[in-house]
């Protein structure tokens, strides 16, 4: 059977991705911009946190992540400016993206340290050069997609109410992530496949929930 792309998220998951946005601009509307601001970021932290619980990668960052929303969210409450709330986080996506880039460029790429806390890959898998290559390369481009949606947001910002941005962009996100997710999942299948005995990562997957459901 062809290896396919894991499955959406489930129901929780899509309310976690939902329910900042509605806060935000229901907040906004009734309250102004700092409710609207505690309320996101309020649930944003219970999303990492869920999140952790579950063991995705965010767990290890979780500390960084939380403190992160905090210091953010208090800066857009005191000042009660949407430009610094939004450009917080517009210029922190910049700057992880051009970390992403330099940590490739050196030889270190990001995705190659954390790549198998969320697809069950092997030390052997990992020690192969393919390794590498294909999380270098996956690096790069998760950059570069920062760096475009970093410029995509300020011109987004720039045309449109503070409600239209938060809206316009979760409905554009959305669907062109989970078009570059299914992506990076296809291109790293087929790189690894020069790994002798790669199974397929939906083989992988598979073995994987078969443990957990074993216990």
């Amino acid at each position: 059977m062809e290896d396919q792309p894991p499955e959406g998220p489930p129901r929780g998951r899509t309310l976690d991705s939902i329910m900042p946005i509605v806060l935000f601009i229901g907040l906004n509307r009734l309250a102004g911009l700092g409710w609207a601001v505690l309320g996101a970021t309020v649930w944003s932290i219970k999303i990492a946190v869920t999140r952790r619980r579950r063991g995705e990668v965010v767990g290890k960052f979780l500390p960084i992540l939380i403190g992160y929303l905090v210091v953010r969210g208090i800066i857009g409450i005191l000042t009660d400016s949407e430009a610094v709330y939004f450009g917080i986080g517009i210029g922190t996506k910049a700057c992880i993206g051009v970390a992403l880039i330099v940590t490739s460029l050196i030889g270190r790429p990001f995705l190659g340290r954390v790549f198998h806390l969320a697809l069950p890959v092997d030390r052997a898998t990992r020690a192969h050069p393919a390794y590498l290559q294909m999380t270098s390369r996956l690096t790069v481009v998760l950059g570069i997609w920062q760096l475009l949606t970093s410029v995509w947001d300020i011109w987004l910002f720039n045309q449109t109410s503070v409600d239209g941005y938060v809206l316009i962009r979760a409905l554009v996100g959305w669907p062109t992530g989970f078009i570059l997710t299914i992506g990076g999942f296809w291109y790293a299948n087929r790189a690894l496949r020069a790994v002798p005995g790669f199974p397929g990562l939906m083989h992988l997957l598979e073995e994987r929930d078969e443990r957990r459901r074993k216990g």
